[in-house]
Formats: C-alpha cells, structure tokens, sequence
C-alpha cells in the first residue's frame, strides 16, 4: 500500500474513495510506525460528511489502536446524536467497535474520566439509554475511584441496560465500595433487581472485584436458576482464589449447561494454582 497516496484519497471528492482509503489504512499493523503516521488523518475522516467515510475511520482507529483518537471519536459520537455512526454502533455489527472503543482507554485517563462525568450528568443530555450505557463503560474503563458513588446510583435504578452497564463499570473500576450494592443482584427474587443480564453482570463484578465476602453469595448463584449467571459465578470463584470453592464447583462439572461445565473446570484449575489454595 502506497499510504501517502491512500492519505491523500481520504480528501478525494469521491465518498466511495474516501470510503476505501478510511477501511485500506485499517489494515496497517498496529506496532508500525506507518500506524502512527495515519492516526491525524483518519482522525480528520471522523468529521467526514458521508457516515459510512466515519465508520470506516472509525473502525480503523480501532484496528491501530489508536490511543490518541480516544477524545477525538467520543466528540464524534457526542457531537452528532442522531448521526448513522450512532445509528450503526447500536447494531449488533457494531458490537465490535464498542468493545474496541472501551479497550483502548487508559486507566488513571481522569481528563478523559472529567469528561465523560460532565457528558452523563449534563442536566439536558438528550443521550439515549444506548449512548448513556456506552459513555458509563468508558468512564468504568478510567478506573476513577471519584466516579463510584455516581455509578453505584446508576447501578440502584429501575433501568436495566444502564444497570448492566454500571455493573460492568463497577467491575472495571476495581474499588470495594461497590461490593455491597452489587451484592443486592446475586440473587433470584421478584423484585425489581431478578434481571437475568444485571445479575449476570454483577456477578462478574464481584469476581474481578475479588472481596470474600461474596463467596457465600457466589456459591448459591452456583445453584441459580439462570445458566448464564450460574457460568459467571463459576469464573467469579475461580478468580477469588478461596479453595473452600472446590467442591461446590466440582458439583457443577455435572451442570446441564456445557458453559456452566467449562467455566467451572476452568475455575477449579486456577483455583489449584491459586495462592489461597496452598
């Protein structure tokens, strides 16, 4: 690939070159220095007038790994709403791009940290719960200790997309006051904390969070109606490292669900291996 000329066609008047030249410099290998080279203008390709021109400069900011681009391409996704960007990150196809978009956030980044609490707590955000979900991973992905308060807040409300997303950012965050919060959804019941996906979710938490005080909660979830939170107290266990885990998870090597089975084969080897255990 000629990447002066492939720079150049991302100015071209044609979209559909744009388009190819944005999606060509994707593919560069991410530990060049030609990586380095394309970020400034794939960056300028953001504010491009055709949406599938920002995708594909999107998309290969990603590819690179692109540090640097973090603030430029969440100023694209804030400065325009209701673009097709959006429009196409809520799609399942844009799956990809938002766990890439998470990955490639420094934690200890407080500036980026400053502006996505500025971002979430604008009293007329017009963020719909997609982007408000999106936005609260990326500041768990900070791992900012002053936004767990605000988190926790989320986590408590009646909605379950931003409850999930609070969880997993909890989970990110790394700081025990969410324990007891998250401790609320380890469990089946009626009310409004039941969700299948929050509990899941939460459960993970807990594991990444690594207090014992979950364990007890942790081994009934290995019991749960529900396969997946049953699969994520598996791996929670494993990653607490307590050895009194063992037997309960030897018990769910017998489980209908063969991701249930894996996770705690998986578990009971690192639990082998686990300090705690010796």
């Amino acid at each position: 690939m000629n990447i002066e000329l492939t720079i150049r066609e991302l100015r071209h008047s044609s979209s559909i070159v744009r388009y190819e030249a944005a999606k060509r410099l994707g593919g560069i290998p991410a530990s060049t220095d030609e990586a380095q080279i394309v970020i400034d203008p794939l960056i300028a390709a953001l504010a491009d007038s055709d949406s599938k021109v920002q995708y594909a400069a999107f998309s290969s900011l990603i590819k690179i790994g692109a540090r640097r681009a973090v603030m430029p391409m969440i100023d694209t996704l804030i400065n325009n709403l209701d673009s097709q960007l959006w429009a196409l990150l809520k799609l399942n196809i844009g799956m990809r791009l938002r766990a890439g978009l998470i990955e490639l956030v420094d934690r200890g980044d407080n500036d980026l940290s400053d502006h996505l609490h500025k971002i979430l707590t604008t009293e007329d955000s017009t963020l719909d719960e997609h982007q408000r979900a999106l936005f609260i991973r990326l500041l768990g992905k900070t791992g900012d200790p002053r936004r767990v308060d605000m988190l926790i807040s989320i986590l408590l409300r009646n909605n379950v997309s931003l409850q999930v997303a609070a969880a997993e950012a909890l989970g990110m965050v790394g700081d025990k006051r969410a324990v007891p919060p998250l401790m609320l959804f380890v469990r089946e019941s009626e009310d409004t904390f039941s969700d299948n996906a929050v509990r899941e979710v939460a459960v993970e938490a807990l594991g990444r969070l690594g207090d014992l005080v979950a364990f007890d909660p942790l081994i009934s979830c290995l019991s749960d109606p529900n396969e997946w939170v049953r699969r994520a107290a598996a791996e929670a266990l494993g990653r607490l490292g307590d050895a009194r885990a063992t037997e309960p998870l030897a018990q769910s090597l017998q489980d209908y669900s063969p991701m249930v089975q894996d996770a705690a084969f998986a578990a009971i080897k690192q639990l082998s291996a686990s300090p705690l255990s010796q």
